[in-house]
């Protein structure tokens, strides 16, 4: 049977519609968010929630007035930084030299020893290139991965996300591994503090703007940390200061089964393919690592049900991850009208030999469901933290 241009949208519209979820349901998934938020504040609900809610043991944010020179690592994807970074107080900007290393795959996914030799070496390297190697340092270190922490340097790794797999870190302090690899180099660094990339964006953000308590990720993964009332937090022993941030881990909501009712066969067939299956589902629903590789799993359906490409399957969208999240971005900004940037990415990119006007469009709309409801699954989350931090306005 041969479809009309219009029959076959409205066969993809009709597919893609559990994408489309109604201001009930964004309700319904604050809600429980909002409860796994209060399990994970307490000690004796925790282990029932997904969302873990670690203290971080920053007690205060920067107010402008601190001074010196530091050094900083951000670890958190495939691109990490070093950083060199003198505060001059009096409300001044920060003064800032950085670079950026690639961590090679193999890095990634070897040994523990190897990823903390290859992080000291480069930090060694970027004080030689910076005439920096014979100073003495204070160091903080940006570890945007799940943590339990009994301290500013003591953190230790529960599991490695968005592609990091290298063996014996996870249940291990990463300020000591990091450590143990600079003391070996004789470099006269001391790693004092361990945080999230939340953690640090709340703290970066509050120094411009002393109003700041909320720092959002959503990036590679997504996260988000907050300030509390201390007297809320159970997970900590001994707390002296009236307010403590929290690193919510929120990109695990879901693994407790909150979010089945809403997971479409597409996000379940990408979560089964993924390094890490049953975890970190909030995440692929909403973040960068991710929402490339889902509208791929969509797109690959649809051409095996004769509804995209004339059933005829191109060879890159067989390879996975070979969609990036970008060309999303791309697509997003056609206008309805004139999708040029959607063809663009089809015939150059993924190499389709044959792109059909409808093709565009499904494909544009394709992306157009899977970036709004990452969107808006984002902000329905935000905007819980808001709800519970009025003792902080």
């Amino acid at each position: 049977m041969v479809f009309s241009d219009k029959q076959l949208f409205e066969k993809v519209v009709e597919i893609l519609k559990p994408l489309d979820l109604s201001v009930v349901d964004y309700e319904e998934i604050c809600d429980r968010m909002g409860e796994s938020m209060r399990l994970g504040l307490q000690k004796s609900t925790n282990e029932k929630s997904s969302i873990k809610m670690f203290p971080s043991y920053v007690t205060r944010t920067p107010n402008g007035t601190e001074t010196g020179s530091f050094l900083a690592l951000d670890l958190g994807g495939t691109n990490y930084r070093v950083l060199s970074v003198t505060l001059e107080g009096k409300g001044k900007s920060p003064t800032i030299q950085e670079r950026t290393y690639c961590i090679p795959a193999e890095k990634m996914s070897g040994s523990g020893t190897e990823l903390f030799k290859y992080i000291a070496e480069t930090l060694a390297d970027f004080l030689e290139n910076n005439g920096m190697k014979d100073k003495k340092f204070d160091l903080g270190f940006t570890f945007s991965f799940p943590c339990v922490q009994k301290g500013l340097t003591h953190a230790t790794l529960v599991r490695w996300t968005k592609g990091f797999s290298a063996d014996g870190v996870e249940g291990h302090n990463v300020a000591e591994l990091l450590q143990n690899e600079l003391d070996k180099r004789g470099l006269n660094v001391k790693c004092v503090a361990v945080v999230n990339d939340t953690v640090g964006t709340l703290a970066s953000c509050a120094l411009e703007d002393s109003k700041c308590a909320v720092g959002l990720i959503v990036g590679t993964g997504t996260n988000v940390a907050y300030i509390e009332d201390s007297s809320k937090v159970e997970l900590m022993n001994d707390v002296k200061e009236p307010e403590v941030v929290i690193n919510t881990e929120w990109g695990a909501f879901g693994e407790k089964g909150e979010l089945d009712c809403w997971r479409t066969q597409f996000d379940k067939t990408m979560d089964i393919d993924s390094l890490h299956p049953g975890k970190q589902l909030y995440e692929k629903m909403v973040s960068g690592m991710y929402l490339g590789e889902l509208v791929r799993h969509i797109l690959v359906y649809l051409v095996e049900q004769k509804i995209l490409f004339r059933g005829e399957l191109p060879e890159r969208l067989k390879v996975r991850n070979s969609l990036l999240t970008r060309y999303l971005t791309d697509v997003e900004r056609d206008p309805a009208h004139l999708l040029y940037n959607t063809h663009y990415m089809l015939t150059d990119d993924l190499r389709v030999p044959v792109v059909e006007p409808i093709d565009n469009r499904i494909v544009r709309y394709a992306c157009e469901m899977v970036v709004k409801r990452a969107a808006y699954l984002a902000g329905a989350g935000e905007s819980i933290y808001f709800h519970c931090m009025n003792f902080y306005a």
